[in-house]
């Protein structure tokens, strides 16, 4: 699996929004923004699902995904793919997690994406390079 370096992490945190790229069976693209999301290991990232709707369908019918994202710190593009829990320890934990932060969200699931590439989203000729 792919790790995360320190640089995509930083950036990751320091960004209030990214957008969470899914495609339907039949190649149906989707993008959502997202704000409730966040490193849960060098080679996982946790996104709380609370309204996903064809999101949701897409992943399940198939788990790759991308997140991109832009902010202070830069941006990148992470590809990888997806397993949906609505129970156990990664769901309890996601639940306590929003909580924290807004006590009147409720989760539907917790989503665990494990990461299969990062890419440079900079304008300039590294410009949709593999890095990771």
């Amino acid at each position: 699996m792919v790790k995360l370096t320190a640089e995509v992490k930083e950036s990751l945190a320091a960004t209030k929004t990214a957008y969470f790229a899914t495609a339907a069976k039949d190649g149906t693209p989707n993008v959502v923004p997202i704000g409730a999301y966040k490193v849960l290991d060098d080679e996982t990232l946790l996104i709380s699902n609370q309204y996903f709707n064809k999101t949701l369908a897409n992943m399940k019918a198939n788990p790759s995904v991308a997140l991109s994202f832009w902010g202070d710190k830069g941006g990148f593009q992470i590809k990888g793919t997806v397993t949906i829990h609505t129970s156990g320890k990664i769901f309890t934990d996601d639940v306590a997690w929003i909580k924290s932060l807004k006590p009147t969200l409720e989760p539907k699931a917790a989503i665990t994406m494990k990461i299969t590439g990062v890419y440079v989203i900079k304008p300039g000729p590294d410009a949709g390079k593999k890095i990771l």
